[in-house]
């Protein structure tokens, strides 16, 4: 740790329903999670200020711990003063407020478009309309997109440095001519990220009637993707409007960081995990409003931002996007007409509901399975993940720990051995932020297991005769302590392992059945509140052809992943048809 890095860190984390503070301090010589706190956000009526909320937070922070945080105005105590007064560094990020609207504006589709739309996944921006070649509007059609959308921001993207010109110049032209059109003051930001040889003309073009932002060319003469410094400009722009709002603004005044949107830091910490592990790491983040699902690889991500997908506010938005239809086979029983919107909709009125009996707790699992398949589809190919980060309470809450991975298992379809960890403190962010301020921070909270080890799923794949043993596996523990188990297919099994705890694992799989391709496998597996997590069902619920033996499935899954023994009774009220 040098000098220049701050002793204490407040990490302030504004979500759509609820805030979270973060203290790190030195301790010992490495940094630490210190204290903690979460409370309701305050944006909207009636105060619409989200500092409020963070010092609501922070004086119970203070009540509860050793360390002042505030003074006699309630306002944050800055730099660190002696006797364990105030904070060095206020990190402030948020994932609140409506994102920003964009048109995306480029030559081609499967380039252009393509790299802006990565470009602004991890920040608070929605796609409202595409502008391109193929798009088959003709220039009048392109004119009423550009005008009828209405966006914030315009992301222009073309060509690669010393390339070809006319296209370009074509389309920018009709942007001038459509931002014309506009009220001066509805008129958006335009940032420009294509060829920089055209630079020059683009200003000359648009800046006296906008104000435009240059960026590096997303093409490489190759023809890859290079969007940091886009992503860059995005950050500043993302700041600058988050700071404009009035539920800001007396948090910004405040901040060190700036304004930062939280999907942006995990994508940071995600491909440093890539990295680490020399595997893909995928990271998912469920909550009220927006679902994030990011895939690192090769120390690189990207992020699929689902801004309709949550368990809260857009729990209606999500029923419709997915239909009513996909969540029905994971259901044990007919759902009543009108059963599951009324449930969505109850969700997004009252956003700290929880299910009240069991029935309401499996349409939230169908639900939530559903979601994360269909935002998982938007970031195409998913290559294996060695690596599960959980983030939104959603995902990160109470339990045994292996019902989410069951649940995880299903809506991502993976495969293979995967370690899963959870980020139940809600740091995830933070620390990808904290990355470029105080790197040493991070890997020391990350030694000192601020991420909580939720365990281990092993996902078999293949054919075999359900009831029959799929696969036998040898377990030592870390005692000594030696057993057997045969598993069948249809099945699954949990192995409880608390804490630190390991086990030496020998499994040999059945003809027709594999892990990631292997039939024989050996591994050491460490402990955590799920355990290890086997997966054997296969194509168990696909083969069920009546109500009934997909209910018993269902429940007798549920059972075994919940750490029950008994059987869990079926209502006979599920069993019946709808309209009975």
């Amino acid at each position: 740790m040098t000098s220049l890095q701050p002793s204490s860190i407040l990490a302030v984390d504004i979500g759509s329903v609820n805030s979270r503070a973060l203290l790190f301090n030195v301790v010992d010589g490495a940094y630490r999670l210190v204290s903690q706190g979460a409370g309701s956000t305050t944006i909207g009526a009636p105060k619409d200020d989200a500092l409020v909320g963070v010092v609501n937070i922070l004086r119970d922070m203070q009540k509860n711990g050793t360390r002042q945080l505030l003074d006699e105005n309630a306002r944050i105590i800055r730099p660190e003063q002696a006797d364990n007064i105030g904070v060095d560094y206020c990190l402030t990020m948020t994932s609140a407020g409506h994102p920003l609207r964009a048109l995306l504006l480029g030559l081609y589709p499967q380039r252009d478009i393509a790299g802006l739309r990565a470009a602004i996944a991890p920040f608070e921006v929605d796609a409202v309309a595409e502008i391109h070649l193929h798009d088959g509007l003709g220039a009048r059609g392109r004119l009423n997109r550009l005008v009828h959308s209405r966006p914030q921001l315009v992301i222009v993207a073309g060509g690669i440095d010393g390339g070809a010109r006319a296209s370009l110049l074509e389309m920018l032209s009709l942007l001038r001519q459509a931002l014309s059109l506009l009220p001066l003051g509805s008129r958006p930001v335009v940032i420009y990220a294509g060829n920089n040889d055209l630079t020059p003309a683009l200003q000359e073009m648009l800046s006296q009637q906008v104000e435009v932002i240059t960026a590096p060319n997303i093409r490489r003469v190759d023809g890859s993707l290079a969007l940091g410094g886009l992503q860059a400009v995005l950050a500043e722009a993302f700041n600058s409007h988050k700071r404009r709002l009035p539920a800001f603004q007396n948090l910004a005044a405040v901040s060190d960081s700036g304004i930062v949107s939280t999907a942006r830091g995990i994508e940071t910490i995600a491909a440093y995990f890539s990295r680490a592990t020399k595997q893909a790491a995928l990271a998912v983040d469920v909550g009220s409003a927006r679902t994030r699902i990011t895939l690192a690889r090769a120390g690189s991500a990207s992020t699929a931002l689902c801004s309709d997908i949550g368990l809260g506010h857009s729990a209606a938005d999500t029923l419709e996007r997915v239909g009513e239809a996909a969540l029905v086979p994971w259901l044990p029983f007919h759902p009543r007409k009108g059963e599951l919107a009324q449930y969505a909709l109850k969700k997004g009125l009252r956003l700290t509901h929880v299910p009240l009996d069991m029935r309401e707790r499996y349409i939230e699992y169908a639900l939530l399975r559903v979601g994360l398949t269909y935002a998982l589809a938007e970031l195409g190919e998913v290559p294996q993940p060695g690596l599960l980060l959980l983030a939104g309470a959603a995902l990160t809450g109470g339990g045994t720990g292996a019902l989410t991975t069951l649940l995880l298992a299903d809506a991502l379809d993976c495969a293979g051995v995967m370690q899963v960890m959870s980020d139940t403190h809600v740091a995830l962010s933070a620390l990808g932020e904290l990355a470029s301020v105080a790197p040493d921070a991070v890997v020391q909270l990350l030694d000192g297991g601020i991420l909580h080890n939720q365990g281990y799923l092993i996902r078999l794949t293949g054919k075999a005769p359900l009831g029959e043993p799929a696969l036998t596996m040898r377990i030592k523990r870390a005692n000594g302590e030696t057993s057997q188990r045969e598993i069948n297919a249809g099945d699954i099994w949990r192995l409880p392992l608390a804490g630190t705890e390991q086990a030496e694992l020998r499994i040999q799989m059945r003809r027709g059945v594999h892990i990631a391709g292997k039939r024989r496998l050996s591994l050491t597996v460490t402990g955590g509140r799920g355990g290890l997590l086997v997966d054997a069902r296969l194509d168990a619920l696909a083969q069920s052809s009546t109500m009934t033996e997909r209910a018993l499935l269902l429940l007798r899954w549920y059972a075994a992943a919940s750490g029950k023994d008994h059987q869990v009774a079926i209502p006979e009220s599920w069993l019946a048809p709808p309209d009975e």
